[in-house]
């Protein structure tokens, strides 16, 4: 998998209209697990607040969590993904990628795959 800054996310992220609506009133972490890496998405009355270490943030203290292998987030950010790999949610059910079960999970499934757009865009160069 490609390396794709925090920086350039955040950016794009606080700059996205469709992002920063469906994230309107979260506040919590969303901690991504890349294979070996982590981020954890720092947000407070729905603003993204940062981006840190997310190997430093326990599954308790996430408020969902996404993860799969360095393989699986190379095929989910593509820029035509194969069947089932287009979403978190069909990747989790088809290809072992991992979505916690929580509430907010579900509730904000509108920015957990807008987050996928951007960082597909930025994993293609296309940002």
């Amino acid at each position: 998998m490609k390396k794709i800054e925090r920086s350039a996310f955040a950016e794009i992220a606080r700059g996205d209209f469709e992002f920063t609506r469906e994230t309107r009133y979260l506040t919590g972490v969303i901690r991504l697990d890349f294979g070996t890496q982590s981020w954890a998405l720092s947000f407070a009355n729905g603003a993204l607040a940062g981006i840190t270490d997310g190997t430093l943030v326990p599954d308790a203290e996430a408020t969902i969590i996404v993860g799969g292998g360095a393989d699986q987030w190379h095929e989910l950010l593509q820029w035509k993904p194969r069947p089932f790999y287009q979403c978190i949610q069909s990747a989790a059910v088809k290809h072992g990628m991992r979505i916690n079960v929580a509430n907010e999970t579900f509730a904000y499934l509108p920015a957990l795959n807008r987050m996928t757009t951007l960082l597909r865009q930025l994993y293609n160069g296309k940002a």
